[in-house]
């Protein structure tokens, strides 16, 4: 099985082990528990990143109604998704017309290193048995976040100034060196945020 189609097998896999519980919870808004929507904005405020919080967990909130641990659990899965997709956007690069990123530095071989770490530190999230073990391997999955963000800001030439310029040094468009910070750094926000439900759901 090839890269790219084991990233495509791992992504659909997170959506289906998540899809009984969570994806179910998504409903229109009419449908949607307004004490679970004030639950996950209050919740929300502890974290650095409040608007994608609300964001991304208030499609969730039929199945999270009032829980921390599945306000957490919901957090963990949008997180480990966006690392997934990641990990699926680099591999595509690979096989495009945007193969010529190789010859920048870092190679691609970095930014999937960087990937594939955050989603086996998010998986080992999802089995940790301690709070002490969660934290700490949420703290490692938003360090590799963090190293694919700066590598992407940091290599080739003059980095997202104009979408359609061709960097210099590797023939690649700022527009997909753009496309790919972003992926990073929502990712690196999205496991902040876990980070810091984690630590409330600790205090109460």
């Amino acid at each position: 099985m090839t890269k790219q189609c084991q990233a495509l097998f791992l992504l659909l896999s997170v959506s289906y082990l998540f899809s009984s519980d969570l994806t179910a919870a998504t409903v229109t808004a009419a449908g949607t528990s307004t004490k679970a929507l004030n639950f996950i904005q209050s919740s929300c405020k502890v974290t650095t990143y409040q608007s994608l919080c609300v964001d991304t967990l208030s499609v969730y909130a039929n199945t999270i109604q009032t829980s921390p641990r599945r306000l957490v659990d919901a957090a963990i899965a949008v997180s480990l998704k966006q690392a997934l997709s990641t990990k699926l956007f680099i591999s595509h690069l690979r096989k495009s017309q945007f193969q010529t990123f190789a010859d920048c530095r870092p190679s691609t071989d970095t930014f999937t290193t960087d990937a594939q770490c955050s989603v086996e530190e998010l998986q080992e999230v999802v089995n940790c048995n301690s709070w002490t073990e969660c934290l700490f391997h949420t703290n490692n999955a938003e360090v590799c976040a963090i190293a694919g963000e700066y590598m992407v800001e940091n290599s080739c030439s003059s980095p997202f100034a104009d979408p359609v310029k061709m960097s210099v040094r590797g023939g690649i468009s700022d527009a997909v060196r753009k496309s790919l910070h972003t992926q990073f750094a929502k990712l690196h926000h999205e496991i902040n945020n876990v980070k810091m439900l984690f630590i409330a759901f600790a205090k109460n």
